[in-house]
Parts: C-alpha cells; structure tokens; sequence
C-alpha cells in the first residue's frame, strides 16, 4: 500500500498543474481568432484529448522556433499547430502518434509564370503529334486494307463509287472516321462492308479518346506551373519560413531561399514578385490559399516530401503514454473527419 500511495501522490499532483501549451499560428491547424480566441484543428484535437485526461492548461500563441526552443528546455510541455515531424525536430522534442497525413509543396503566383510560347505549347504540339501520327498510320492502313479488298470488284465493274485506289481508300477512312460519310465512296463486297463497321466503331472510339486527350492536354498547360520539382526551385528565387518543414527541406536540399518571419509574409514576396516560389506545408499552403489570397497562388500538385504531423511534447514527457492512447481512439472517431472537413475540406 505504501509503495502504492509513492506511485500514485506524484499522478495526482501532476494532474493538477497547469500545462503550458505552445500554440504555432499556422491555419488551419492552430489559428488566433480576431477576438483572440485559440482555435483550429490540432486544438480542437487536443482540447478533446486533455478533457478526457482531465488536464489543465492555457495557451500561448508563438512561431515554430520559440515553440520547439521552449519544448527543448521544458519551458512548455504541449505543442500544437502544423508541426510536421521531421528528423530535425526529433532531435529536439517527442512526439506523440501520427495526427494527419501532410507533406511539402510548392506555391508560384498565377500571374507571374514566366513561361515562352514555346516552353508553353512545345510540350503540348509533341503530345498531340504523338496521337495525330498514329491516327494517320491507322487511317493509312485501313485504306490498304480496304483497297486490296475493293480493288476486284474496280476491275469487274467501274464506277464513281468504287474504292479503286489508296487514294480512294484514305478518302473513305477519312470521312468514315470523322463520321461525315458523304457516301461517294463505298465498299461493295461484303468483306469491305464488314470492315466498313469494323472502322466505324473502331474510328468512332479512337476518335473520341483523341479528342479527350487534346482537351485534357490544353487543360493541363492552363493550371500546371512551370516549377515543379527539386531542381526547378535551384534556378529561381525561393522563399520560405524560418524554421517550417518547408526551411527544412530547403536546408536538407542545400537550396537557397529567402527566410520570412510568417507564411503570409512569404507569399506576399511571391504575389509582388519579390520570389518566383513558396515553399511550404501543402495544406497550410492549400489553406492560405483558399482563404486568404482568392486563389492567387498556383499550387504544386504532389509533395516534394511526404510526412505527418503530430502533437509535440517535451523529451520524456510522462503525458506521451496517456495522450497516444486516447489519440489513438479520437482519430478513428466521425469527430474527427467531421473536423478535418471543417477546416480542410477533404
């Protein structure tokens, strides 16, 4: 029993201090409302978490560096916010379980893409000139075929609408194909007419999956941007927030880049054109976006890297055990997915 009470005085003592919880101001995921109200994703989770453990705290609204410095020296015992867990900052504090799935991306403004015609549509008249080529050798080798099959009855008896040459036979694929079918040109025999469906359903398929293709490939010139990779941002102006995951991978990548003091900050230097590229946590990204810049920005469509995010804890901090657990269980909760579609939208 005594050995029982040493165990349990010290659970009980610890429960009822005040934890210190660093909040990094990264939409959605932990926000400063106007009225200064803490709010967003990670803390909607959290709060959930810590009433559950019956936990005290109160909040202090902070950027990366001070909130990974002050879980460091134990100042604070909580962080929340976008914190993707990167090795760099495992060197530094705990984490709990992965929360939600993330990544870093790139962002560009939509009206400053220097881009030539030529880089432009050069990719684009490739692609295309890929499928007009094949559609050619297939119009080329129906007329073959529907000459040597027609070409007999030319000898037995003539007239306009025979197909008597390859000349003939191109212009009855061409026209069957684009389903004009002016009818000058038709096969007579019976294996020509059977060709004649053949080519018709054959033609009417290849012809619709040409034209999706086209569409799609104009499509894409209009809403890609022209940096998109690891060596794209090692030959234009970068810019990115001091210490994010997106600093990091700069770092990591020994790509220099223009340190900013907050996310929105980096994006105004891109909107004015002060930097060609942003690059940052994608869903925050994503977010900023969305909300705050009326879809000004560009955004890459996959990650530069993939990683989680998660709560993040002083080294050996005894509430890991507790928070996992019950972590856990909340991220399998409609609650949760309610709050994601809440904040993210997916």
């Amino acid at each position: 029993m005594k050995y029982l009470l040493f165990l349990i005085i010290p659970w009980l003592s610890f429960s009822q201090d005040t934890l210190q919880v660093a909040v990094y101001d990264s939409p959605p995921f932990g926000i400063k409302s106007n009225s200064g109200e803490v709010e967003g994703l990670m803390v909607e989770l959290w709060e959930d978490i810590a009433k559950d453990l019956d936990l005290h705290y109160e909040y202090h609204v902070t950027d990366m560096n001070t909130l990974l410095t002050g879980l460091n020296n134990k100042t604070f015992d909580v962080g929340l916010g976008a914190i993707s867990i990167t090795p760099q900052r495992e060197k530094l504090v705990d984490f709990t379980q992965p929360v939600n799935p993330s990544g870093t991306g790139i962002a560009v403004s939509k009206s400053h893409i220097s881009e030539s015609a030529l880089q432009k549509w050069m990719p684009i008249f490739i692609n295309l000139l890929e499928l007009i080529i094949l559609l050619l050798l297939m119009l080329l080798v129906s007329a073959i075929i529907v000459f040597l099959i027609e070409k007999h009855y030319a000898k037995g008896e003539h007239t306009e609408r025979n197909i008597e040459t390859i000349a003939d036979g191109l212009w009855w694929s061409a026209v069957t194909m684009t389903t004009v079918g002016y009818g000058d040109k038709v096969p007579r025999s019976k294996a020509g007419k059977i060709l004649g469906i053949i080519w018709i359903f054959t033609s009417i398929i290849f012809f619709s999956l040409f034209t999706a293709n086209a569409s799609a490939q104009l499509f894409h010139s209009k809403t890609k941007s022209n940096i998109n990779s690891i060596q794209d941002l090692r030959n234009v102006r970068v810019t990115a927030v001091a210490n994010s995951s997106g600093a990091e991978f700069l770092k990591r990548e020994l790509i220099e880049y223009i340190p900013q003091t907050t996310l929105n900050n980096a994006i105004e230097a891109v909107l004015s054109g002060k930097a060609d590229a942003v690059v940052s946590n994608l869903p925050v990204l994503k977010y900023h976006n969305r909300i705050h810049h009326n879809e000004a920005l560009m955004l890459s469509e996959a990650y530069l890297v993939r990683n989680n995010m998660g709560i993040a804890l002083k080294d050996e901090s005894p509430l890991k055990e507790q928070i996992d657990l019950i972590l856990l269980q909340k991220i399998t909760e409609p609650k949760w997915q309610q709050a994601v579609y809440k904040y993210i939208g997916e």
